[in-house]
C-alpha cells in the first residue's frame, strides 16, 4: 500500500526549505543528502522464483552499464520538487549503482516492498546484462488482493535457471523471514561490485519503491570496499532466503568498529537474559544534566524521528521520554503516526513533538510522510559527558519490529549525529506552506487531518510496512 492510513490520532506539521550541513563532504541532495566518508561474493542459491499471470510486458530495453562509483556515507531523501526537478537522492544512488553493475556481478536486495517502473526496469536491465539480482520482499505486497505489476515483471524476467554462477530470483516471505511472526521489514542493498567499488553495502529506511522517493522522508547509509560488513549483511540475506524461523539465533549484533555496529532483528528471545526492549535500554543510558558536548549548554539533546509510536510498547517508550524531559533533557520528536495514549501522555507533559504527514486528497489516508526511524543523542550517554550517538534503520517504536526482520545501526560519530540533529531540527521548525493551517484537534471529517479511524495497530503496521 502506497500511503499511510490515519488509523490512530495523527497531528500535523513539518518541512519546507533546504538545510545545509556545513562542511560535511559529498552533499548530494537539496534537503541534506550528506555523504559522510567512512572507511568471493555469495554462495549459489537455488532458484525458486515466484511468478504471476500479470498481463504486463516487462521492458526489453537493455542498457550498457553506466559509470557510477557510489560514494560512502549518509544520505537523506526530500520528497518535494525544488527548482523544477524531483529530489530523490537515495533512489538515484541505488538505481545508478544497479545500472553500473556488469556481467558476473551480484546484487542482493531485502525490502518490505519492491514497486515502481524505475526499479523494475533497472533490475531487469541488470539481469539481462548477466548480473544476478536476488530480491526478498513481503508476500503481502504481491497477491491477488494487492497486485504488484512491477514485481510480476521482475519475476517473469528472472524465471528459470540460466548458465551463470549466481541465479537471479524474487522471493516472498509471509511474515518475518527469520522469525516466527512479524514482517520482513529490513531495507538493505548489497553489491559485490559497482564499477571500481567492491563490497558495497547500503541500509536504512528506504524501500525499493518510487513512493519512497516521491512521498517519504528517508535515510540511507553506504559502506564501500568493506568486505567484513558486506559479508555480515550477506549472511543475514542468505538466512532470509530460507524463510525459516532462526529461533534464538535470529538476533545478531555485529560490531564493525569501535564507532559502528549493526543489530539484526527479530529481537525477541535474542539471548538468555536479554533486555526486553533495545530502545528502552538505549534511553536508560541517557542522563540529562552535565553535558559537555558542543552546542548543548549542559543539557543532553535527544532527537527522535519515527514513522509510528503506538501500542503498549509505544506508551512505555513515551513514558521514558517524559521522565527524561522532566530530568532536563532537550527533546524533539518528529513523527507520522501516534497512538491516542502516546499523544496524550507527551502533550500533557510538554514534550515537543511535530507530525510530518499530509493527506493531499483528503481521503483519510496520508500521502506524504516521514518514514525514518532514528534516535540521535548528544550529551551524557553511558557516563560519557560529550557523547554523540545515533541509531537508525528500519525499526519503529511499536510492538511489531521486535518480532520482525529489521536492521538497526549504531554510529558513535559527531558528524553523523550532528547531521541527524540538524535534520530533525529542520523538519521540526519548517512546515510546507502548501499544507495549509495546522489542525490541532481531532475531528471526524474528510476535510482535514487528525481523524479517528478504528484499526488494529498490528494490521496497520503490516499493511503499511511502517
Amino acid at each position: 500500500m502506497r500511503r499511510v492510513a490515519t488509523g490512530v490520532i495523527i497531528w500535523m506539521t513539518a518541512f519546507a526549505v533546504v538545510l545545509g550541513l556545513g562542511s560535511l563532504p559529498g552533499a548530494e541532495a537539496a534537503a541534506p543528502a550528506a555523504t559522510l566518508t567512512t572507511a568471493s561474493a555469495a554462495a549459489r542459491v537455488p532458484d525458486t522464483t515466484e511468478t504471476t499471470t500479470s498481463d504486463r510486458t516487462a521492458t526489453r530495453t537493455e542498457r550498457a552499464p553506466v559509470v557510477y562509483n557510489p560514494s560512502p556515507g549518509l544520505r537523506f531523501n526530500e520528497p518535494y520538487n525544488r527548482g523544477g526537478r524531483r529530489v530523490s537522492s537515495i533512489r538515484a544512488h541505488i538505481l545508478r549503482s544497479i545500472d553500473s553493475t556488469r556481467r558476473g556481478d551480484l546484487v542482493q536486495m531485502a525490502a518490505w516492498n519492491v514497486r515502481g517502473r524505475s526499479w523494475s526496469q533497472a533490475i531487469i536491465r541488470a539481469h539481462r546484462r548477466g548480473v544476478a539480482v536476488q530480491i526478498i520482499m513481503d508476500k503481502s505486497n504481491w497477491s491477488r488482493e494487492h497486485p504488484n505489476p512491477e514485481a510480476a515483471d521482475i519475476a517473469r524476467a528472472v524465471r528459470g535457471v540460466e548458465d551463470r554462477k549466481y541465479q537471479s530470483f524474487l522471493r516472498l516471505c509471509a511474515g518475518s523471514c527469520r522469525g516466527a511472526r512479524g514482517i520482513p521489514h529490513s531495507k538493505f542493498y548489497l553489491f559485490s561490485r559497482v564499477q571500481q567499488r567492491k563490497f558495497v553495502t547500503m541500509f536504512g529506511s528506504n524501500n525499493a519503491t518510487d513512493v519512497a522517493a516521491n512521498d517519504q522522508w528517508n535515510d540511507l547509509y553506504t559502506w564501500v570496499n568493506n568486505e567484513k560488513i558486506y559479508r555480515t549483511f550477506q549472511t543475514v540475506f542468505r538466512q532470509m532466503v530460507l524463510d525459516k524461523n532462526q529461533y534464538s539465533k535470529a538476533f545478531i549484533r555485529a560490531p564493525f568498529s569501535p564507532t559502528q555496529s549493526v543489530d539484526f532483528y527479530p529481537y525477541r528471545g535474542a539471548v538468555p537474559n536479554a533486555v526486553p526492549d533495545p530502545d528502552m535500554a538505549r534511553l536508560n543510558k541517557i542522563r540529562c544534566k552535565g553535558s559537555t558536548a558542543r552546542g548543548t549548554n549542559g543539557r543532553t539533546q535527544i532527537r527522535v524521528m519515527q514513522t509510528a509510536i503506538h501500542g503498549d510498547r509505544g506508551i512505555r517508550l513515551a513514558q521514558k521520554v517524559v521522565q527524561l524531559k522532566r530530568a532536563g533533557c532537550n527533546i524533539r520528536i518528529v513523527y507520522a503516526l501516534m497512538g491516542n495514549n502516546v499523544h496524550a501522555l507527551l502533550k500533557a507533559n510538554g514534550v515537543p513533538k511535530l507530525q510530518l504527514a499530509y493527506d493531499r486528497d483528503r481521503n483519510g489516508v496520508y500521502d506524504i510522510y516521514i518514514h525514518m526511524k532514528s534516535l540521535a543523542i548528544r550529551g551524557v550517554y553511558e557516563g560519557v559527558t560529550n557523547a554523540n550517538v545515533t541509531y537508525n534503520g528500519s525499526a519503529n517504536w511499536s510492538a511489531v519490529p521486535l518480532a520482525s526482520d529489521e536492521v538497526v545501526g549504531e554510529f558513535r560519530s559527531w558528524a553523523i549525529t550532528n547531521a541527524y540533529v540538524k535534520w530533525t531540527d529542520f523538519l521540526f521548525t519548517h512546515r510546507p506552506a502548501r499544507w495549509g493551517p495546522v489542525n490541532l484537534a481531532p475531528i471526524s471529517t474528510s476535510s482535514v487531518e487528525g481523524r479517528f479511524v478504528p484499526v488494529d495497530p498490528y494490521s496497520l503496521m503490516k499493511e503499511n510496512g511502517l
